[in-house]
């Protein structure tokens, strides 16, 4: 089984395929609020994105690290910390039956 996931922008539209298990891990409530919080506070470590969702660090680390894998958040290594943010304003999910 195959999702396709669109990941929409200000100026263009990503489309991919998540097989089940990715999906899964988009579709948590954890990692919806954590993709929430990096679009609309902007925050500038991974630290301050934790804080934001008032969840521990570590869990929040390898949430976004997961997420990364799947293209779907990106890191500025350009300072001393990791500032996790998103390039789209909206993810929209097609499942075929």
């Amino acid at each position: 089984m195959t999702v396709e996931v669109r990941l929409v922008g200000p100026e263009d539209t990503e489309i991919r395929q998540f097989d089940a298990e990715a999906a899964d891990r988009l579709c948590r409530s954890t990692s919806i609020e954590l993709l929430r919080a990096l679009a609309r506070e902007e925050p500038t470590s991974i630290r301050e994105a934790a804080r934001l969702v008032e969840r521990d660090v570590r869990q929040v680390h390898d949430n976004l690290w997961k997420l990364g894998e799947l293209g779907l958040v990106a890191f500025d290594r350009s300072g001393q910390s990791h500032r996790p943010y998103v390039t789209y304003e909206r993810i929209e999910l097609e499942i075929d039956l």
